[in-house]
């Protein structure tokens, strides 16, 4: 199952919940940070980790003929845990993405084709560098947002866009995360989408994973992983029974 996380703009948190979620996920996990202008894994949540591995890295190695799901399992970081988790962190220059766009194509095959499933984090959507590829051929996509005035503003257009872009396949959904004066169901019928999910506002947790600070031994067992536990097995549970209703 290939999931693509992504915003609106006014960074509403998609990489600190798509880290959330790669904590929770019940089965095998591979988080790939794919923001075209640039990642922050390097600075937040994997700071004092080497930087020579990452999306860039790979995409180097793809250039050069390398075995894709190899070389891109040569470019991730393990989370210590008993399922496996491995995290792709993202270009480390805006700059990058230029060469990158031709690689698209071959990127989308690998994430579909590896064992487990996949997140990937395309951060704020709507810009020339926004990757269309990847949203459109994803099994899922959700756009991150919270429950206020500004944030559903910019998310309006943007929900447009991905409908466009998926055409027949399933819309974009939203996954509201921390506070706000609206409820699921105001926002849902605001934006004609589907409300997901709304996990909850975690300071704690949420330090941790954006800014690498923090007691990690909390997070497993914040109020925000719990949440993003419960989210995850329901995705799962969806996702076998649409293979089993496949034709």
């Amino acid at each position: 199952m290939l999931i693509v996380l992504c915003s609106g703009g006014h960074s509403p948190g998609v990489t600190t919940t798509s880290l959330a979620l790669t904590f929770a996920w019940p089965r095998e996990i591979l988080f790939a940070e794919c923001d075209q202008a640039g990642g922050s894994l390097h600075v937040g949540y994997l700071l004092g980790q080497p930087r020579e591995r990452g999306l860039g890295e790979w995409a180097v190695q793809l250039r050069r003929g390398a075995d894709p799901e190899k070389s891109l399992r040569e470019q991730t970081y393990y989370l210590a845990d008993a399922q496996p988790r491995l995290i792709l962190p993202g270009l480390a220059e805006p700059a990058q993405a230029a060469s990158f766009h031709p690689l698209w194509p071959n990127i989308i095959a690998t994430f579909v084709t590896m064992p487990g499933d996949v997140i990937a984090d395309v951060g704020r959507i709507g810009g020339s560098d926004t990757p269309v590829d990847l949203l459109r051929e994803a099994d899922r996509v959700f756009l991150v947002a919270r429950p206020t005035l500004v944030d559903l503003l910019a998310a309006a257009p943007r929900l447009q866009e991905v409908k466009r872009v998926r055409g027949s396949r399933p819309g974009p959904e939203i996954l509201l995360v921390g506070k706000g004066p609206y409820s699921s169901r105001e926002v849902s019928q605001t934006l004609a989408a589907d409300v997901a999910d709304h996990l909850p506002h975690d300071l704690r947790a949420a330090k941790v994973l954006s800014h690498g600070s923090g007691n990690e031994r909390y997070v497993p067992r914040s109020l925000l992983v719990r949440a993003a536990r419960t989210f995850a097995e329901k995705l799962c549970v969806q996702a076998v029974r649409d293979e089993v209703m496949a034709p």
